[in-house]
Formats: C-alpha cells, structure tokens, sequence
C-alpha cells in the first residue's frame, strides 16, 4: 500500500511540475507575441506549429525539460537516501 501511495505522489509531483512549465511557457509566448505587436522592430510572433492554437516548441521543451529534471531530483534524492540508511545501519551494528 505505502508503494502505491508514493508511486501516485511521484505521479502527482510530476504532472504539477509539467502543468506549471506549460502554463509559464504559454504565458510568456502570448506576452512575447501581444508587446512583438506593438513594437514595428519586432513583427516576428513567436514560432508556432501547424496548429496555431497549440504551445509552441519551446514550450514543449520547457515542459519535457523541466518534468525530465524533477524525476531525475527525486532519483538522486531517492538513492542517496537509501545510501545513508545502508550506512547508518552498518555503522549502528558496528557499535
């Protein structure tokens, strides 16, 4: 039971963390996009795929980066915690 209820917090963390960078990355290309309209130097809108109503690429890349970069922190966090438990545990036998 404790195994499932971490897997579904890992899950949730995750999808926080994806949900968050999407929403910044979308934020910022309709920001970039609303002041490239108002300024005649920058009539360039930011990239955007066939789907003009869909994130653009550097929010898919802030979204993979930044779900990729949580799972590898609760990785290390992960191992070098049972890394100490290991050594305390020797150390306290040794005692």
């Amino acid at each position: 039971m404790r195994r499932l209820i971490d897997m579904v917090l890992i899950a949730g963390i995750l999808v926080a963390v994806g949900f968050g960078a999407y929403e910044l990355g979308t934020r910022v290309d309709s920001t970039s996009n609303n002041l490239a309209k108002h300024d005649s130097e920058l009539n360039q809108k930011v990239y955007r795929p066939s789907n003009p109503k869909g994130p653009s690429r550097h929010t898919i890349e802030l979204v993979g980066i930044a779900v990729g970069g949580a799972l590898g922190v609760m990785i290390l966090v992960s191992f070098s915690g049972a890394l100490l438990r290991t050594r305390r545990r020797q150390h306290w036998r040794h005692t």
